[in-house]
């Protein structure tokens, strides 16, 4: 057995136990996160299905305007969709559509679709809706560190699934660039950057309803609103699958949430984190949107660690490891290690550039937030 199928069948095991524990009444806490996984249909259903029945025309209209740099430097142009795009918000089915190599496309979704996408599409954009706008500076020093250690990542998780090392440092050149315009952005130009990347979450939101409304009225009708569009049951399928991932990844994160408490908070300690910045790591590997809602009660250092740590390494052990095990199983272990590799480094390099602070600077910061 290799450890892709150890991986997925240590998700179907726990698809089980969280079955079994919702026919139960919830006795362990794992029969609802079961349930949330088969949920994540409906979210998942609107950001993917419109992107996936779009694909080969978005495809149609990208290929021949970028072809033409990624072709120049040696790089595939599907690495341009997931540079941009998350896997499950239209990444995925771009690189098929964009690949001209299947091996740079499958580079690309995995590992450039699982942290730099996600970063620019998802995350920016989501947490400008959540965090307290005095923590914009440390949010988007978070986000310029995390984006330095992506390509860190990439390469070693690119590394661990066996694609050649020429392929894969091609295929960075372009990201890393974006990477480092970015960071300066953020750095010199914080709340514009910011307003920025809010409108462009907006603009990918706003095209996958367009094209899930016009898929489902030539579903229903036959009425070909936008031609070219793939059926909509390829998109459904794919939610599908991922769905099924989900129901055990979710278990899964539960288990080791509460099952390492207690040494994780240890471990935190060591790094001078509090208790409520250990726990958005944690919860991270699963899911970032309740670490960016606790972000406003960590010290500084707490939540710059949290956001750059969140950049490569969110959702490694939900969603994305749901999507790639439902996808790709063979690919699951690597993207399990590159994401991680790329958070470790950003939660590092984020401790040495942030000091730790006294209990008396703490407390000084707490209450300049209260009176604000």
């Amino acid at each position: 057995m290799t450890v892709n199928d150890a991986v997925v069948f240590i998700l179907a095991a726990f698809l089980l136990w969280g079955a079994a524990d919702y026919c139960l009444g919830n006795r362990w806490g794992l029969g609802e996160r079961f349930a949330d996984g088969f949920k994540a249909m409906g979210p998942l259903a609107l950001s993917m299905i419109g992107i996936v029945s779009l694909a080969p025309v978005l495809a149609a209209i990208l290929i021949p305007i970028v072809s033409p740099v990624y072709t120049a430097i040696g790089a595939d142009p599907s690495s341009f969709a997931n540079t941009i795009l998350a896997i499950d918000m239209g990444g995925y089915a771009l690189a098929g559509e964009m690949a001209k190599d299947p091996q740079a496309g499958l580079f690309s979704w995995v590992f450039l679709g699982t942290m730099m996408g996600p970063a620019i599409v998802f995350t920016i954009p989501v947490a400008l809706g959540i965090i307290e706008k005095e923590d914009h500076p440390y949010f988007a020093k978070g986000i310029l560190i995390g984006l330095c250690t992506v390509p860190i990542g990439c390469f070693i998780g690119g590394l661990c699934a066996g694609f050649d090392i020429v392929m894969i440092g091609k295929n960075l050149l372009i990201p890393s660039l974006l990477s480092a315009l970015i960071a300066f952005g953020l750095w010199r130009y914080t709340d514009s950057i910011i307003r920025l990347f809010h409108l462009f979450g907006k603009a990918v939101s706003v095209i996958a309803i367009i094209g899930l409304a016009a898929v489902s009225v030539e579903t229903l009708t036959g009425i070909v609103l936008i031609p070219g569009m793939e059926n909509i049951e390829t998109g459904i399928q794919t939610t599908g699958t991922i769905a099924i991932a989900l129901a055990g990844a979710f278990p899964m994160t539960a288990f080791i949430t509460k099952a390492f408490k207690k040494p994780l908070q240890a471990l935190g300690r060591c790094f001078h984190l509090d208790e409520t910045a250990t726990a958005g790591l944690v919860t991270s590997l699963a899911h970032h949107i309740p670490m960016l809602a606790s972000l406003k009660d960590m010290t500084p250092r707490g939540k710059v660690i949290n956001v750059a740590f969140a950049v490569s390494a969110a959702f490694v052990l939900g969603s994305h490891l749901g999507f790639v095990a439902g996808m790709k199983k063979e690919m699951a272990a690597a993207m399990i290690i590159g994401k991680i590799t790329g958070g470790i480094t950003a939660a590092a390099a984020a401790a040495w550039m942030t000091p730790a602070q006294s209990a008396d600077q703490q407390k000084h910061v707490s209450a300049g937030h209260a009176e604000t």
